[in-house]
């Protein structure tokens, strides 16, 4: 529902709408973070035994545990973006949920003083 609400009850359902995309996002935000912490642990993990299978200096096996753990960093990393994008998206949701609130409080407002013949508020 993207259209401007243009009474309560419109409003109410927008509200509503937004409540159950909030639950939707949140859920899914739960899901990627459990995601994300298996996945930064895959890539400890991953980075411990390149390193103990490496040949050579420290620096020399460090550096080969590296490289040869970049995909499991990358998948990390990325699975810790989108945890973070759906923070956002929370955030977002709950700033349109206040101000559909606010909206609504101020549609009913002049509804009712449309009502009591006050004119020019």
């Amino acid at each position: 529902m993207n259209a401007v609400p243009h009474n309560p009850n419109e409003a109410v359902l927008h509200l509503a709408d937004l409540a159950r995309q909030l639950d939707r996002v949140t859920n899914e935000l739960n899901e990627a973070d459990v995601t994300a912490v298996h996945a930064r642990e895959a890539a400890k993990l991953a980075e411990a035994h390149a390193f103990l299978c490496a040949q050579g200096s420290v620096d020399a096996r460090k550096a080969q545990a590296t490289v040869a753990t970049a995909e499991a960093r990358l998948a990390a990393e990325v699975a810790d973006a989108t945890v973070r994008g759906l923070r956002n998206s929370v955030r977002t949701l709950q700033t349109r949920i206040d101000v559909g609130r606010t909206y609504g409080a101020t549609l009913r407002s002049e509804i009712a003083l449309a009502g009591s013949g006050v004119h020019g508020a």
